[in-house]
């Protein structure tokens, strides 16, 4: 029974689709990072994907999917047989291969074959995930939460188009040319600028707003799950029809041409919007022709460039740690437009007034196609007979006359922070090893060093190389963890205006930090007469910034209802067991006049609620795994109390001035 929902049949998500069929055509481009909320039909995209691909010829037997237009000495498997009998070749459909979120480095890249080394006492390398992906589409689900260690793997061999190990005395390479998709939910933390530029295109999508289709997703979603076959029989001609079409840009490909006028646009573009490197460039170039030959043209058009920028440039565009990636187009459409204007296009089909109404009359209009972008103009716009049209109108838009309304418009588009421990077993980089003392995280290399030296005074038996339990070595592993920040601020009046904004500053400057170090932060505020959690311990510092920035000051101070609450959270991130190491950063002047009335010294009276507070915070000093800063934000003058300072003491924690540091100074000082 199928149960891959049908490529055809999906509603709406234009633009996710387009940068998928981009990088179909052209693996080259770099692969696609869909960022959107869960339940947006981005893992039903990829799988539907991979069943409308061509069909691929594969040598009978070989581990890496070799072809026959693969050279003989690309592939260590095949090589030994050039020369010999013709090879034989299997027909098969193209694979998507799933990376699971905990997957391992030599699960990944691929290692020692334990198994062949000890029957044989020889060296053999076993493939991973990369070489069953060759070929193929690798689609790495939650991607933001891998660690960066993987995902650097897989983005330079994604690049490079071999992967290359080095590790447990094994020395290999082979082709690793696949399609990469990665897709991520932004409220579980964003992947680093450095990280998002590799993805050659990335969209993102959200839930469908337009009633009429989010009516025709549900009545087809529900069709599929009572009877899936009958539902894939239903879309199997218009399955058929988009692969042979994706076959034909495939072989079109080579022979499209962009002229200087076309890439002096894609140029210009990229300086424009102020993208680093050129990237960018060149990936809009692939991504330009790729769209190009999927409309049968050999000539780059703007139409063709309008998508590739759109869909290249906008997470390269994020030049700051707490910059929001563009929800719409509405910036580059108004910059298209000018560069059209500048260059005397005056064509309304490519959207020249820029407004997001006359794009939805546009689209009607014109009845692009229903999951291709607005201003593609999609498969046969321009030089095409108006029955060519209409066989690509058949041939690619999916059709929904007979299960409901068509919509009137396209749905929108949707030594820091960080330490390196020595981390659980069959986690992390694999740095040494050590006798095994049962966790069972063989060194298969260490293994078999350890063996070695006796292999000729001990029977052989069915082994090579024969081993001893004592022989058995485990991996010593580096995790590369980010900490988490229990920020605790005091949002009372007493701050005052100008304090308050040197306090923001230094807490932003300790945020782009944590961002960059891959920290959690949690954000817990202060004021009137009760603490709050502003925000849960969260990679997604964005939410933490925005959340500090939207934050009111004013009231009473409940100084010792801010530190108790903050120490609830880190005490709960520990129970947990993701947080090593929290650390609590209290922002305040220590000037308390609010008390909890939970205290043994509860009181109103200024000695009874210092007593509170200093008791409060000497809970956090018996937490021996929670370490601590304040950061004293009082103006001192002759008669200051230095109450900051006192808590300090107290909580046995770094003390930090506000008034003699910079926030530059800050940062280094908490998190050195």
């Amino acid at each position: 029974m199928s149960r891959i929902y049908p490529f055809s049949a999906l509603v709406g998500q234009q633009m996710m689709i387009t940068g998928l069929l981009l990088n179909a055509i052209n693996p080259r481009i770099g692969g696609i990072l869909i960022r959107g909320d869960k339940g947006t039909g981005k893992s039903t995209a990829v799988r539907a994907l991979g069943a409308i691909l061509p069909q691929i010829q594969v040598r009978e037997g070989c581990p890496f999917s070799c072809g026959p237009d693969t050279p003989a000495d690309a592939c260590p498997h095949c090589s030994p047989l050039k020369g010999k009998d013709k090879p034989a070749f299997v027909q098969r459909q193209t694979m998507v291969v799933d990376l699971p979120i905990n997957a391992t480095e030599d699960r990944v890249a691929g290692t020692l074959d334990l198994e062949h080394a000890l029957a044989k006492g020889q060296k053999r390398f076993e493939p991973g995930l990369l070489a069953r992906a060759n070929r193929g589409i690798l689609y790495v689900d939650e991607v933001n939460l891998l660690d960066d260690h993987i995902v650097d793997i897989l983005l330079d061999s994604a690049a490079m188009g071999v992967n290359s190990v080095e590790r447990e005395g094994v020395s290999f390479s082979h082709p690793a040319r696949f399609i990469l998709v990665g897709t991520m939910n932004p409220e579980e933390g964003d992947l680093r600028p450095q990280l998002l530029d590799r993805f050659g295109l990335c969209v993102t999508v959200s839930g469908i707003e337009d009633l009429a289709w989010r009516d025709e997703l549900v009545r087809r979603w529900e069709a599929f799950e009572d009877d899936p076959d009958k539902f894939a029989a239903k879309w199997n001609k218009a399955d058929q029809t988009l692969k042979k079409r994706i076959l034909q840009a495939m072989k079109l490909l080579p022979a499209v041409k962009a002229d200087d006028s076309m890439i002096r646009k894609i140029t210009g573009l990229s300086v424009q919007v102020g993208v680093d490197g050129h990237r960018a460039d060149l990936v809009m170039l692939k991504a330009a022709k790729a769209h190009a030959a999927l409309c049968a043209r050999r000539k780059v058009m703007d139409e063709d460039v309008a998508v590739a920028a759109k869909l290249a440039l906008f997470h390269r565009m994020k030049k700051r740690p707490f910059d929001d990636l563009p929800k719409n187009f509405d910036t580059m459409d108004k910059l298209l437009c000018q560069n059209r204007q500048d260059s005397g296009n005056k064509k309304k089909a490519l959207n020249a007034d820029c407004s997001n109404a006359d794009k939805a009359k546009q689209t009607a209009k014109a009845k692009d196609f229903g999951f291709l972008t607005d201003d593609a103009a999609v498969f046969g716009r321009q030089g095409q007979a108006a029955d060519d049209k209409e066989q690509n109108l058949q041939c690619l838009e999916p059709s929904i006359a007979d299960k409901g309304p068509r919509p009137t418009k396209a749905p929108p588009q949707g030594r820091g922070f960080t330490r390196t421990n020595q981390s659980k077993p069959k986690k992390g980089r694999y740095i040494g090893s050590a006798i095994d003392e049962g966790n069972r995280d063989i060194a298969f290399d260490a293994t078999l060093r350890a063996a070695a030296p006796f292999c000729l005074n001990r029977p052989k038996g069915l082994l090579a190389l024969p081993i001893l339990k004592q022989d058995w070595r485990a991996k010593i592993r580096s995790l590369k963890t980010g900490l988490l920040f229990v920020f605790v601020v005091d949002a009372s009046g007493s701050m005052g205006s100008v304090l308050l904004q040197e306090t923001r500053a230094a807490i932003l400057k300790l945020l782009d930090r944590a961002y960059k170090d891959r920290a959690e932060v949690a954000l817990v505020a202060f004021k009137a007469r009760s603490a709050q959690i502003l925000l849960q311990p969260t990679k997604n510092i964005s939410n933490a910034e925005k959340k500090l920035r939207n934050l009111p000051f004013g009231g009473t101070t409940p100084l010792c209802a801010g530190i108790s609450l903050g120490l609830d959270v880190a005490i709960k991130a520990l129970s947990k067991g993701r947080i090593p190491w929290p650390k609590i950063v209290l922002v305040t002047d220590g000037k308390a006049n609010v008390g909890m009335g939970k205290c043994a010294f509860s009181g109103e009276s200024p000695l009874a609620l210092h007593e509170e507070v200093f008791a409060a915070a000497r809970s956090i000093k018996k937490e021996k795994r929670i370490s601590s800063v304040v950061i004293d934000t009082e103006k001192k003058h002759p008669g200051s109390l230095d109450l900051a300072r006192q808590i300090a003491l107290h909580m046995g924690a770094k003390y930090v001035s506000m008034e003699t540091l910079v926030p530059d100074s800050i940062v280094e000082a908490v998190t050195a």
